[in-house]
């Protein structure tokens, strides 16, 4: 698959990224396919939204940035992509560790170009 295709899918997703730091809904939601499939916590949901808003995720956890970022797109076809997220570390204001987290993106080529359909994680709080 051509190196440029792969760059599309990181931008899209760096375009969810920014969106989620920034508290943008709408700017999430233009990244994604819905329905959206959630897999974690043992179970697999079908969201017709996005499920949290970084706003209340900010406020409850006491989140103020994350850093550690291991970005790839392991694995693409002509209209299907898997990009994994690994070792993300959450942060207080203070730089204190609030929880560890990798997740896996499955993204698809539609008419308006790439777009999130499936999101997977694994949370690990600090210990």
């Amino acid at each position: 698959m051509k190196s440029e295709s792969r760059a599309e899918v990181y931008k899209v997703y760096q375009s969810y990224l920014d969106a989620f730091n920034r508290e943008d809904m709408d700017g999430i939601n233009a990244c994604i396919e819905f329905p959206l499939t959630h897999i974690g916590n043992g179970k697999i949901t079908v969201l017709d939204k996005f499920p949290l808003s970084p706003t209340e995720m900010k406020k409850v956890k006491g989140w103020h940035h994350s850093d550690s970022f291991e970005i790839d797109v392991v694995a693409m076809t002509e209209t299907k992509a898997h990009l994994v997220c690994r070792n993300v570390r959450r942060l207080r204001e203070d730089g204190s560790l609030i929880e560890e987290a990798s997740a896996f993106y499955a993204f698809k080529k539609t008419g308006e170009g790439w777009k999130m359909f499936a999101i997977s994680d694994v949370v690990n709080p600090a210990s």
